[in-house]
């Protein structure tokens, strides 16, 4: 049996911007949500997982899933 890990990047409203937690330690703010979406499609490569979009009380609005077979094709 083969483990695979799995990735979820969520993304948050901060302070008149967006925060993007990964991991203990990787929290970058951006200014708006798209450029924090960009930069955690970057942090997910050759990953699986999902990138979630969360309103100011800890809701998801959206979920973006990602693998590395949607991104070879």
């Amino acid at each position: 049996m083969q483990l695979v890990a799995v990735t979820i990047i969520e993304i948050r409203p901060f302070r008149n911007g967006w925060k993007c937690f990964e991991a203990s330690g990787v929290e970058p703010v951006f200014l708006n949500q798209d450029q924090a979406i960009e930069y955690a499609t970057g942090r997910a490569c050759f990953r699986s997982g999902e990138i979630r979009v969360l309103d100011c009380e800890g809701t998801v609005e959206r979920r973006i899933p990602f693998t590395e077979t949607n991104r070879r094709l």
